[in-house]
């Protein structure tokens, strides 16, 4: 069983055509979408999610129809936007809170060890308005640790991100994609280049 199937996902905007008839399928790995700009990456991730509404029997996680199906298929799913946008009164607590009761999730010690290594502990009491792009990402990333989703969807995971994050998120990427099914829009291809299992190339 894939873990994530696609079959003729077709997104438009207006007459704009994004994606046409995109099919795929992705099992276990670090599945590298790339691509230049405006070829569709970020679009792919928003339909996989739900986030761009999508027909029935295109999109299934784990054999869960995301359209006929989708509480049962998003409770398997994370998504990390290319942008850290939060309410900008809520603290960083607040946040993976929030984060846990829609997953019906507990937090958990891999994400306090998480906090504690790239040094956001410090920061959980502050709104992110107060924040800096770096703190805001590192919290959005945080999501990967809370439900033990087995599919992933990364959007420009490491921007924003000191060296130490990036390292520190580089040795979860290899550990995790051993047991979970992890697709990253990544431009800079060096971050992943050696640990890549897949790559579907969205401008061919």
């Amino acid at each position: 069983m894939n873990l994530l199937s696609v079959k003729n996902l077709t997104v438009q905007y207006d007459k704009h055509v994004v994606l046409n008839n995109f099919t795929a399928q992705f099992d276990l790995g670090l599945h590298w979408i790339k691509g230049h700009n405006g070829s569709g990456k970020s679009t792919l991730l928003k339909a996989l999610c739900g986030i761009n509404p999508i027909p029935a029997d295109v999109v299934k996680v784990m054999n869960h129809d995301l359209a006929t199906a989708d509480q049962a298929a998003k409770s398997k799913l994370c998504f990390v936007p290319d942008k850290p946008e939060v309410y900008p009164f809520m603290t960083g607590k607040q946040y993976l809170s929030f984060i846990a009761k829609i997953k019906n999730a507990t937090l958990t010690d891999e994400l306090h060890d998480w906090l504690d290594t790239v040094k956001l502990s410090q920061f959980k009491d502050t709104i992110f308005s107060e924040m800096s792009f770096g703190t805001r990402r590192k919290f959005i990333l945080s999501n990967v640790f809370i439900g033990d989703p087995s599919v992933i969807l990364l959007d420009e995971p490491f921007n924003g991100l000191d060296k130490n994050s990036t390292d520190v998120f580089y040795q979860w990427l290899c550990s995790a994609k051993l047991n979970k099914c992890i697709l990253i829009v990544n431009h800079e291809a060096h971050f992943i280049q050696d640990i890549i299992d897949s790559i579907t190339d969205m401008g061919v």
